[in-house]
């Protein structure tokens, strides 16, 4: 089917995207909560990657701290030990081949790369996962704050759409970078979220997706400034409130 370029199906509303998988009910970054998420109505999964020993884990943070039973960062553990903590109610770190595995024909994927070296090697799997058949290059976007890693991504893969993240005080250099590198959008946080930068996206054909969004409040300033697409912790809340599914492309 044909898609609208800012990923929006109907005007004046957002799409839904599933931060983390189901991040408000499930471990975070976890088969777990992407499960709950396709189970909750999102057809739109996000998550992290790093690379650590040649292998790409999902996970946000590069120590293991945070979000698991684990201590310190990823790179002091083996593989092995990566695996064997507990990231949340028995659950491992998953490796972007099990989301992908897990995901294939119900959702597309946002992968944000995290840390040094993710762009190569993410480039490659999604490539292979492509020519297998599992996956269309519209179905998966590549995002990350590194911008240099997203110009890798595009000289590694054109066909991949990619998104600069920028957090606070996102504006005029954003647009800029993402134009230079034919993006398909920017995300941005919700605090920098304003009419004129979403018009000047709009008006360079760049989606304006935004994190995190949590609260019907925020939902309805979000359709107000006519926001493309919303990151969010609870996706059938968002999915209540009128934002969209995206169909498969």
């Amino acid at each position: 089917m044909e898609v609208d370029p800012r990923g929006a199906q109907d005007a004046g509303l957002p799409v839904c995207i599933a931060h983390r998988g189901a991040s408000g009910h499930e471990p975070e970054n976890t088969l777990r909560a992407f499960a709950r998420a396709l189970d909750l109505g999102a057809t739109w999964l996000e998550l992290d990657v790093h690379l650590v020993h040649d292998r790409l884990l999902v996970i946000h943070d590069d120590t293991l701290d945070r979000t698991t039973d684990g201590r310190g960062p990823l790179a002091v553990h083996s593989l092995a030990e990566l695996r064997a903590v507990d990231a949340g109610s028995g659950e491992r770190i998953p490796f972007l081949e099990e989301v992908l595995e897990l995901a294939a024909g119900r959702a597309r994927l946002n992968v944000e790369l995290k840390g040094p070296g993710t762009a190569a090697p993410t480039v490659k799997l999604l490539q292979a996962e492509v020519a297998a058949g599992r996956w269309q290059p519209g179905q998966l976007l590549l995002s990350s704050f590194d911008w240099d890693a997203l110009k890798e991504t595009r000289q590694l893969e054109p066909a991949l759409p990619v998104a600069p993240l920028m957090g606070k005080g996102a504006g005029g250099e954003i647009l800029e970078v993402a134009e230079r590198m034919e993006a398909e959008a920017i995300h941005i946080s919700r605090w920098s979220a304003r009419s004129r930068l979403v018009a000047a996206a709009h008006a360079r054909g760049l989606a304006v997706r935004v994190f995190p969004v949590n609260r019907p409040w925020e939902y309805d300033l979000m359709v107000r400034l006519e926001i493309d697409g919303i990151f969010t912790d609870f996706p059938e809340q968002a999915l209540s409130w009128g934002a969209l599914a995206p169909e498969l492309v």
